[in-house]
């Protein structure tokens, strides 16, 4: 087609409205993330928008924090360590009557994954083998003990066992003590809410 087909319109783009663009940071432009000391006091968002009722400040149960649960039966020696050390770890939030149930299968799960390298062994050569066409192929159990790692760390993640997870749950977060808190922890020795002075 001839050039002389082509109309072209004379158009103006529209004027910034005084100032320029703001480059792409990664970083949000919006207000500042509340500290999760005060997320705690209010609660958090929950569907539809509603506003969820804060933490109680009375335990809803009394639990001993040294006493594990008893282990679930048919659990190997690797499970059983999981066991111990899970509840251990989760004894502060974690319910023996309601999240019993997923722990045991999780500690027999990771006895399975123990199990299946067991039985791979150490030669990394049996990871693979060759097909009837000559093609090397990943043997089924590495792809089973993927598929059950990643099985493992989701019900972990539900137990609240990674740091993103106690804070969406609004658990106390694990901090290092620096100079402040020691001497916080000198200055005011609190008994019963009476301040003793320091002898």
């Amino acid at each position: 087609m001839p050039l002389a087909d082509f109309c072209v319109v004379d158009c103006a783009l529209p004027p910034m409205l005084g100032c320029m663009a703001r480059p792409k940071t990664g970083t949000g432009g919006g207000a500042s993330a509340k500290p999760l000391e005060r997320k705690r006091l209010t609660g958090a968002r929950i569907r539809n928008g509603l506003k969820a009722s804060p933490m109680p400040e009375t335990a809803l149960a009394l639990v001993d924090m040294s006493v594990v649960p008893a282990l679930p039966k048919g659990l190997g020696p690797i499970g059983q360590q999981y066991w111990t050390v899970l509840w251990t770890g989760g004894r502060r939030h974690l319910s023996e009557l309601h999240d019993g149930p997923l722990m045991g299968r999780l500690c027999r799960n990771y006895q399975k994954i123990y199990d299946l390298e067991v039985w791979l062994g150490d030669d990394v050569t049996t990871r693979w083998y060759t097909s009837p066409n000559g093609q090397i192929v990943t043997h089924p159990a590495v792809k089973q003990i993927e598929q059950m790692d990643a099985q493992c760390t989701a019900w972990l993640s539900l137990l609240g066992f990674t740091p993103s997870d106690r804070s969406r749950l609004g658990l106390q977060e694990i901090r290092v003590a620096n100079e402040l808190d020691a001497y916080r922890q000198r200055n005011s020795n609190l008994v019963d809410a009476k301040v003793i002075s320091q002898v």
